[in-house]
Order: structure tokens, then sequence, then C-alpha cells
């Protein structure tokens, strides 16, 4: 767990902060917490220029079929007369925006036949840590009574070419789509970047991350860690670094999130013990592959890797335009820092997951609200943490409030939305002490979804006790499950199992899904 402290010294070295806290991701990856309110949406505003009419003609008929009401609007050459077009047609049920076509290289005029502007704001916080003068986004389009909040959740699709439209929204509506409720939709995959530096701190680090990991993990998410750091348990050992992480997203995940440092096209180098190259570039991309019925929502908490204004593709664009690639990627427009990463990355996480936002425009929407606000009554136990951490750490500690502002602006989602998400039933599981062998741990698990149910027994996460640490499974059995109908299972441990372990369990139905989990000590 060194990447904080590397994250750190290097700021200082160059008065930049480009990386989250590993251990805050850790534990911001993972606040899951009991369903909400679901945002209720209405109308979505479509700015397509004339070339990609056609090609986006699928979306709109499934978005419509949906009863959603598309109001389409084609883009203008300056953004702030975009900036109030949009504002015109918008109405109190305006929630999304989709902008079609990339942006120009900054500093030169938009094509409104084939290019959507982007909006610039001066640099506040990061400015004076090394960042440019500004900043691009586009949230601010969703902002329509000028209080630096969006009212609607905007998304970009910047393709250059009809054909990478016409792609990607096959491939958006067939992940949305899917009835694959296999092992992917309860996966989490983490990427660290380069750390290492002394016992002490990290030690520090890894004392406060274990406890993070230990006691606030939800057991629904199995997650799986890559972590660039020569010697590290969670370091891969096989091969180079970048081909680990090109073979574990082809297994397919929920989300996949990058913490490191990064460039306009690639993220960072690692070490020449793990390949010493970046751990993805424009040629490593090409590797990249899942279904798109299986695609992954990658957040990339780097600097500068969501800039499409630059002149070549960003490594977001890259990643998101290519065929195997995340259906969706947020990423910083410029220099990012850590304790705004930080919060953007847990209001995103907690609209699904806690407040199970339909559309994934909802769950931003939510963060943006979330990091536009200070604590108002029972401050939030994660909100509680970062913010200590911050104010020890971070470079602009006694500016938190605006670096949360501007990373409102800094963070963008290529991506649509609009974009649908399954979430699942909540599943009950009970542990059972009558087996008549002492190494079978018995449970009934009760099923609001009738299909293949599958029963696995883990240890948490950094708990094997040698090894590879992401190999956690102690003993799994699958089965079929009916609704209304108790399944009763008994799982051989291996005998010198001791301490904590997690019991998930999930129904792969037809066209839904059901998930839970259970933390239990053994014996």
């Amino acid at each position: 767990m060194n990447l904080l402290l590397h994250q750190f010294r290097r700021c200082i070295r160059s008065s930049v902060s480009e990386v989250l806290v590993w251990a805050i991701v850790v534990f911001l990856l993972h606040t899951l917490g009991a369903p909400g309110a679901k945002a209720e949406s209405e109308e979505v505003i479509l700015v397509c220029p004339p070339a990609f009419e056609k090609a986006i003609q699928p979306w709109v008929t499934a978005r419509s079929s949906e009863g959603l009401k598309v109001t389409k609007i084609q883009p203008r050459a300056k953004a702030s007369d975009l900036r109030d077009a949009i504002k015109q047609v918008s109405t109190k049920s305006t929630h999304y925006i989709l902008l079609v076509g990339d942006t120009p290289i900054i500093g030169q005029p938009a094509d409104p036949i084939r290019q959507t502007p982007t909006l610039y704001m001066p640099t506040t916080v990061s400015a004076k840590w090394g960042s440019t003068a500004s900043l691009a986004t586009d949230s601010l389009y969703g902002d329509f009574d000028g209080d630096f909040l969006p009212d609607a959740a905007v998304g970009r699709l910047p393709v250059d070419e009809p054909e990478q439209l016409q792609k990607w929204v096959a491939r958006i509506l067939a992940r949305e789509s899917s009835t694959n409720f296999g092992g992917w939709r309860s996966r989490l995959q983490l990427i660290g970047g380069i750390g290492g530096f002394g016992k002490v701190p990290d030690a520090a680090i890894e004392t406060v991350t274990r406890t993070i990991v230990t006691t606030m993990l939800p057991g629904d998410t199995l997650t799986h860690i890559s972590y660039a750091s020569p010697g590290h348990r969670f370091c891969p050992t096989n091969g180079t670094f970048t081909d680990a992480v090109v073979n574990n997203y082809r297994l397919g995940s929920r989300f996949w999130v990058y913490a490191g440092h990064g460039q306009v096209t690639e993220l960072d180098r690692v070490a020449p013990s793990l390949g010493g190259k970046a751990v993805l570039d424009r040629t490593s991309i090409q590797r990249l592959f899942t279904p798109a019925e299986t695609a992954p929502i990658a957040i990339l908490l780097a600097c500068f890797t969501g800039a499409c204004d630059a002149a070549q593709d960003s490594i977001a664009e890259q990643m998101v335009l290519r065929d195997g690639g995340p259906v969706a990627v947020f990423a910083g427009s410029r220099i990012t820092m850590p304790y705004g990463n930080t919060t953007a990355a847990i209001g995103l996480l907690q609209g699904i997951f806690r407040q199970q936002a339909p559309r994934l425009g909802d769950a931003w929407r939510f963060a943006l609200r979330d990091m536009h606000q200070e604590n108002s009554g029972p401050p939030k136990p994660e909100r509680l943490m970062v913010d200590a951490l911050a104010t020890l750490i971070s470079p602009s500690r006694g500016q938190l409030h605006e670096e949360r502002r501007e990373h409102m602006l800094l963070y963008n989602l290529l991506g649509d939305p609009t974009l649908r998400l399954h979430h699942p039933k909540p599943l009950q599981i009970v542990r059972k002490r009558d087996t008549d062998t002492s190494n079978f741990l018995r449970v009934e698990v009760n099923a609001p979804v009738s299909g293949t149910l599958l029963v696995r027994v883990d240890h948490p996460v950094g708990g094997v006790p040698e090894g590879d640490p992401n190999e956690t499974l102690l003993a799994k059995v699958e089965t079929t499950a009916v609704t209304g109908q108790p399944s009763l299972l008994d799982l051989p441990l291996p005998l010198n199992t001791k301490g904590p372990i997690i019991i998930r369990a999930t129904v792969a139905g037809n066209h839904e899904w059901a998930s839970g989990h259970l933390k239990a000590i053994w014996p």
C-alpha cells in the first residue's frame, strides 16, 4: 500500500498531485449500503452533429421505447452558443444530456458537422500545484440555473466516424440488456500504480487498508487487485504487469478501476522487473477484450487520462472506442488530486450501490450533489475518514471544499448517461450449525429469483495465509434455486480453515439476478 506516499511525494516534487490514496480507493469502491429511492427520469437532450444522425438512430429508438422523451438538437461552433441552446430546450424533466462527436483540439474552432465543443473553466486549487490554466468540462452543459451543480447528467460519445458510433451504440444496448448473470456482475478489478517507500509509512497504510477491507467491505463484491509494486503481495508474479492486467480484464467485471499516475495517451510505466512499460498504452489497449454483454464501467483515477481536447485520442477515448473495451469511462481532463478523486469515486459508487440508481447518469448526479455539499446532519463515516486523511496529506487541505467543486468539473463521462443499470435483488443467507461433519459449513439460501444458484466461501481480501492473495476461494457449490423453496447446502471447507470467512451467494435467472453475503467466523 505504498502508492499514497509515492503520490504525495511526487506531488511535493512537481507541485502536482495526480492520484487517489490507495487505501481510500479500496474502501470507497465497497461502501455499499441499503437501496434508496430510485431517481425518476423523463427527458434526454441529444446533441448530435449531422454526420452521426443515422448511426445514433438505434439509440433514439431504444430510449424512446423506454419512455424517455428525446429532444434532438445540433451542436454549435461555439460552446457558449451550444450551452444557451441546451438551456433553451431544457425542462424540469431533463435529467440527461448526450453529446455525440469528439471535441476540437484545444484552441481550434469546432466543426459542428462532426464535432461537439466542450466548455472551459479556469482551474482553481489544482492551478496552485502545477495544473494548466484551464480545464475542459462537459458537466456545465447540464447546469441550467448557473449554480455550478448540474441539473442533468452529461455524457459524451467522442466518436470521429459514424462506424465508431454504430458499434458503440450496439455495445451499449447489448450490455444493458445482457442476460448473462454470471460472476462478472459481482466482480471488481482494481489496478494500482507504482508505489514503495519505507517500512514505517508503508506499514501504517497497510494497517489502515487492512482494517477498512476486513471490517467495512460488503461481501457481494469479489475484488481482484493488481498492484504494480515489486514484492507486494498483490503484485503479479507471472509475466509482465501489462500481461496480467490484460488477462484479468478478459474475465469481465462490473467495474474496472485504475488508481495511479497518468498521461494523456497512456497510464504510468511500471518498474523494469514488471516489464518497464506503461500499464496500458495505444498498443496494449488493442489486446483488451471482453464481450459487450460483460463490458465493465471503467474509472480512471489519474491525471489527463480524459483529455478529449488533446491532439491525440486520450487513453480513456482509446479504451472506450475499442470494440472489446469498457462500455463507459469516467476520467479527468487535467491534473486531478487525491481528495477530489476520492470524493468523486465515493459519490459515484454510492449512487450505484447504495442509492440503486436506475441509470448511470443518475448515479453521477448523486455524486455531483454529494461533492457540492458540505456535511449536514450526522456526518457520513466515509466522508469523515476521507476528510480526516485529507487534512493530513492533501496539498489543498485548507481548501477541501474548493477541491471537491473543481473535481466536479474535471471528471467527464465518456459514455451514455442513460445507460440502464441492472441491480440484483437481495438474497438471504442463514448459517446452520447442525452438520454431522466438523469441516462442513451448512447454509440456507432463500432466493427471490429462480435460476442457477452459486454459493461460495472465501477468505476476506488480504486474508489468504500464503500464495496468491486474490485466490480467496475455500469452497463452492452450484445448484438450482426455486423462489419460495429454501436451498439447504453443505460446503466442505479445508481442515485448516480458521477465522473470518465470507459466504457469497448469487442466483442467475432468465431475466434478473439476486445476490447476498454473510460474514462469519469459522469454526
